[in-house]
């Protein structure tokens, strides 16, 4: 009910910024671009600004064949998972959505049409995407994800070379709402009461991870058995 909600209220909003472009076209057009790199390997640095974590800057190598073999070398350790390390525009665009193109808007000089993405599946966890999507080169610029339990992720994208369409960096920023989690003690339900129920309260946590890209390799024909663990 809530997810009808939301799609109701988006094609709303949709409709007064009368619609003209179709966000299907629009994301096609993006997905292309990188289905034309066929496979990669990059450097990447890893750079943490949490609060309440103190870790140095991450060295890897990442390797990655369509359409979704992925290996990354590291000798630290990654906060972020591999799908977060090896971007795609297509881990934002699996299984059934319902895509919804807004408006356009001008950033830095660089027209960006903005495309909202509704999952109809509630595997994923993640409630809406919104999408910033450059015209002139079907690239992701900006992306703003809404989920369950993470709450809201922010991430800018650069590129050196947008012909490519693979970004050199990444920031991601965090943010999570103030909760409260109830722990309740072990026992007889019925017994519980408010002396023996505990609320901790949990600050708002934020921060920000900023993935750099460097001396890419591409389409260099790489097999499918580099992608296979070697057994131990």
């Amino acid at each position: 009910m809530k997810k009808f909600l939301l799609l109701f209220f988006v094609l709303c909003v949709s409709t007064l910024f009368a619609q003209t472009k179709d966000a299907e076209k629009i994301l096609d057009a993006v997905k292309k671009k990188f289905d034309a790199v066929r496979d990669y390997e990059v450097d990447v640095s890893i750079k943490l600004d949490f609060e309440f974590v103190k870790m140095p800057d991450t060295k890897a190598k990442i390797y990655f064949k369509q359409p979704d073999k992925v290996k990354i070398d590291s000798k630290g350790f990654a906060m972020l998972p591999k799908q977060s390390l090896n971007f795609s525009p297509k881990q934002f665009l699996n299984g059934k959505y319902t895509a919804i193109y807004v408006k356009t808007e001008t950033v830095d000089g660089s027209k960006l049409d903005v495309v909202k993405i509704i999952p109809e599946s509630d595997s994923a966890g993640i409630v809406l995407s919104t999408l910033w999507i450059e015209q002139a080169q079907s690239v992701i610029r900006k992306i703003e994800t809404t989920s369950k339990r993470a709450g809201t992720v922010k991430i800018e994208l650069s590129y050196d070379n947008k012909n490519l369409g693979l970004p050199s960096q990444l920031k991601f920023t965090f943010s999570a709402e103030k909760s409260q989690q109830q722990n309740a003690s072990p026992g007889n339900k019925d017994d519980q009461d408010e002396h023996n129920i505990r609320w901790r309260d949990r600050s708002e946590l934020s921060g920000s991870v900023i993935v750099t890209y460097s001396n890419y390799k591409i389409n260099k024909g790489m097999p499918d058995s580099f992608f296979e663990e070697k057994k131990k």
